[in-house]
């Protein structure tokens, strides 16, 4: 018979929501960017929407790379600051700021390059102009995107999750006027289409990288960090340690970002109607999966506190708590997905073709819900617990090996593009339970050792 801790449970639930709820509200900002970037691009015309499509898909997988390079700093800190080492807290961040540096730099480059590698993507010659500029205006943005996301990990670290709530907030706020001005044009700034959204996107990177170090230099909180302009003398064992937690972090995330990012190259080819309805649809689920993806990073940041506590039982706890309210949230928004399927996508654009096809595909995005919010939240645990060496191997046997194997067969031979969303169900339907299975050996193991936790060498190495 399962018991249910009523109290502690609460207490649990509390804790999360607590950090949770305003990293919620700086998601579901940084999602309402690329929202408002597709509904304008949308308005544009649908080149400019599938080019954005197209291109946008791309800088997700640059944009994760950074993000699962730097993801290391928020559970580091918030196990440092479990154990009441700021000084230390405050050493990860300064170290993170040489991979940032590294990281944005190499995005700076495979931008900029766009024009010598996109030639093998099969789309129409408008389309891939569009995404073309929509990159290049990005590359400016590369380095100040690496920084913010370093800093944003310290602040979430710290538990100052408000502060980055309020950053991201303004930032969304800001990028709707961009949009319009740099896509339809305003006085001397000419009409850009569809790459307007990139420059947009650009200049609200600047402004968030910009906020963050003040917020950094000037919160009392921070009282340990006297952050610089200038990088400190590098230390490698710090950086060792950050990559051997971050790489996999990396390597996991990108092989989910571009498994969708594949998915949407390899429909280029069925038109821009399809690529609009897959891009709307996707735009879509994206939204209330940043909302799990938040929870997630809540636990992480709440399983590494209580770690560095030395209360592990309470940390499998919590793991348990919080995987469980991420499937009551994804059992919600797929029938939310389900009744507001035609409403949603008509917000995105007046075209019934493009409407219909994205309504059917949110039916399937309904159903990967569940356990895409499912791995989600086994993996967030599992970074607090700084396990992410197997869980990466885990995430790229699902999505590439079953995942876009089964999506590419079914969608070739049987049913189009909605066999390819039927392929992205059963990859992530995998990668939940293998994750799952994971997060329940590793939280025993985590109890069972004597005086704490400790993974092995061998597991911690990328």
């Amino acid at each position: 018979m399962v018991k249910i801790y009523k109290r502690a449970t609460s207490a649990e639930l509390s804790r999360i929501a607590t950090l949770g709820g305003p990293l919620v509200i700086s998601n579901l900002a940084v999602i309402s960017m690329g929202v408002a970037d597709t509904i304008v691009a949308g308005r544009a015309g649908d080149v400019d929407l599938a080019g954005l499509a197209l291109g946008s898909s791309i800088w997700a997988v640059c944009a994760v790379t950074l993000i699962g390079l730097l993801a290391a700093v928020s559970p580091l800190v918030a196990h440092l600051r479990g154990a009441r080492n700021e000084a230390g807290a405050a050493q990860e961040l300064k170290q993170s700021l040489w991979i940032a540096l590294a990281g944005g730099l190499t995005v700076l480059a495979a931008l900029l390059s766009a024009p010598w590698w996109s030639g093998w993507i099969d789309t129409e010659a408008p389309v891939r102009q569009v995404m073309l500029d929509y990159l290049q205006a990005l590359a400016t943005c590369a380095l100040p995107f690496a920084l913010g996301i370093a800093l944003r990990g310290y602040c979430e670290g710290m538990a100052q999750v408000r502060a980055v709530m309020r950053i991201y907030l303004a930032a969304a706020l800001l990028n709707i006027p961009l949009d319009v001005i740099m896509v339809f044009g305003w006085g001397p700034i000419p009409a850009m289409g569809g790459a307007g959204c990139g420059w947009a996107t650009s200049l609200v990177n600047w402004a968030v990288a910009l906020a963050l170090f003040w917020h950094a230099r000037h919160e009392p909180t921070y009282r340990h960090l006297d952050l610089r302009l200038a990088l400190p003398r590098p230390r490698w064992e710090t950086l060792r340690r950050q990559m051997a937690i971050g790489l996999p972090i990396c390597i996991g995330s990108g092989s989910e970002v571009t498994f969708f990012a594949s998915l949407t190259l390899l429909l280029a080819p069925y038109g821009a109607t399809i690529v609009a309805a897959h891009q709307i649809a996707m735009n879509i689920g994206s939204i209330f999966y940043l909302v799990a993806l938040a929870l997630a990073q809540a636990l992480s940041i709440r399983v590494a506190q209580l770690l560095g506590q030395g209360r592990p039982r309470r940390a499998r706890f919590s793991s348990k708590v919080g995987v469980a309210s991420g499937l009551l949230y994804a059992c919600g928004t797929g029938l939310l997905l389900i009744t507001l399927r035609q409403a949603f996508a008509s917000v995105y654009t007046s075209d019934s073709e493009i409407i219909a096809v994205a309504a059917n595909l949110l039916l399937l995005c309904a159903a990967f819900q569940l356990v895409d919010v499912a791995q989600a939240m086994a993996w967030g645990a599992l970074r607090g617990y700084k396990d992410t060496r197997i869980p990466m191997y885990l995430q790229i046997f699902s999505y590439w090996g079953i995942g876009l194997t089964s999506a590419y067969w079914l969608g070739e031979n049987l049913w189009g593009v909605y066999g390819y969303w039927v392929g992205i169900c059963i990859g992530l339907g995998v990668a939940s339970i293998l994750l799952g299975i994971r997060l329940w050996r590793i939280s025993r193991r985590a109890i069972d050792y004597p005086g704490g936790f400790q993974l092995s060498a061998k597991e911690t190495q990328p």
